[in-house]
């Protein structure tokens, strides 16, 4: 996920270097001042024409008609569309099969992760069910107010806000640890023959070779699942066995363009079209995975596999994100009796919560989309969705077991 379109700086350059500091402040206080002059010059010019009623039919159609220009500029940038109004994903450009050689030193490996981003977050599930923190150090950007991915000194005051948080042990942004650039764009610059591309996370780094190896979520998971179970220290962990690699397949060929990309079909529709068959598609889905687990523990049935990873990931940011910003509204995922108590399972399950920084997910999402939200106004966080809910004891342990022994009744 990356959000690419951007803001248009001022940027004011004194050659003599002297008194920069000053100057700047200066050059701020006065812009500043210039722009409340403006700004109550408005508000009285306002109230001398209407006084308290609304401003005339020919204003309010002009600035409606200026906005629907603009933010249908905005979203073709944000959010690429095919010409009936319907999201269509960029694809990634770096995928491949990954291969290291045995002589990469330990350690050269090194991810790139954004928090609010669901396909980054998989990544950091796959690592930390695998015990690959020692192994495969990570950064983690944050969204800038362009929607670039940037680093650099990270206020933490508010980790711990009651927003969400309330004193977890939870992953925070950080520096850039392996090459101490400013943003991505820089990290990806790096790279033999440089890179002016999208500049997405997750990204797997070689850090000895100053090479991208992939920027391809799923790509990356399937690789930190049995590629590298030599440095692992959970090694005998499975996501993907071999008996079930059929079933992870047909799943991830409906999850995917269903929930995965189906919220953000549904958040980025740019016509009415699109949405309706975006959000008919979603929650018919949910509506049939619900039911399946009404007798299956996990998607493949009693093994946590890949696909269960990529679901929850999009699960766990339902009703925060998506049920508001992304008006994926006709139901909550608590009003699913299955899929919450699946997401509770798998949020409880030793590491996952950790990953799950929901501050920074909110933040991502509500103050960086302007095109979504102009007013930038974080939502309260919904009850249903706080780490002391979703620690409630979920119950699944053995729902599989249930269907089994109903097959052998009915034969």
């Amino acid at each position: 996920m990356a959000f690419s379109f951007s803001t248009s700086l001022l940027t004011i350059t004194n050659p003599t270097s002297v008194n920069r500091r000053s100057f700047t402040r200066t050059t701020t206080a006065s812009l500043q001042t210039q722009t409340n002059h403006f700004t109550n010059l408005l508000k009285s010019t306002t109230k001398l024409l209407w006084g308290s009623s609304l401003p005339p039919n020919f204003l309010i159609s002009t600035v409606r008609t200026t906005w629907e220009s603009t933010w249908q500029l905005m979203m073709s940038q944000l959010a690429p569309s095919d010409p009936s109004g319907s999201y269509t994903r960029p694809t990634s450009q770096f995928r491949s099969t990954i291969t290291i050689s045995p002589r990469t030193p330990k350690k050269s490996l090194h991810l790139y992760v954004g928090l609010p981003c669901p396909w980054a977050h998989r990544t950091l599930i796959v690592r930390a069910l695998k015990g690959l923190e020692d192994a495969v150090p990570v950064s983690i950007a944050q969204p800038g107010k362009d929607g670039a991915w940037q680093f650099g000194d990270v206020d933490h005051s508010d980790s711990d806000d009651g927003v969400n948080n309330n004193g977890r042990n939870v992953i925070l942004p950080s520096k850039d640890l392996a090459n101490g650039c400013r943003n991505m764009r820089e990290v990806y610059a790096m790279r033999k023959g440089g890179y002016s591309g999208r500049t997405t996370v997750p990204m797997l780094w070689e850090a000895e070779k100053k090479e991208v190896v992939c920027n391809e979520s799923y790509d990356i998971i399937e690789f930190f699942n049995s590629g590298l179970n030599e440095l692992a220290k959970n090694a005998s962990l499975d996501l993907s066995p071999v008996e079930l690699k059929g079933k992870i397949e047909e799943w991830n060929s409906v999850v995917y363009p269903n929930v995965n990309n189906g919220v953000y079909r549904c958040g980025f529709a740019q016509s009415q079209l699109a949405y309706d068959t975006a959000v008919n598609d979603l929650f018919n889905t949910l509506d049939m995975i619900d039911d399946h687990l009404g007798s299956n523990r996990y998607l493949c049935g009693d093994t946590l596999t890949l696909a269960d990873v990529c679901l929850f990931t999009t699960l766990i940011r339902f009703d925060i994100v998506y049920n508001v910003l992304f008006k994926c509204t006709e139901k909550k995922l608590i009003e699913y009796p299955n899929l919450h108590g699946y997401m509770r399972d798998i949020y409880q399950i030793p590491k996952v919560a950790a990953t799950c920084n929901f501050t920074a997910i909110m933040d991502g999402y509500y103050k960086i989309l302007f095109p979504l939200n102009p007013g930038n106004i974080r939502p309260v966080m919904p009850s249903g969705s706080k780490h002391e809910f979703l620690s409630i004891p979920h119950d699944r342990e053995q729902p599989s077991l249930v269907d089994k022994t109903e097959d052998l009744v009915r034969s």
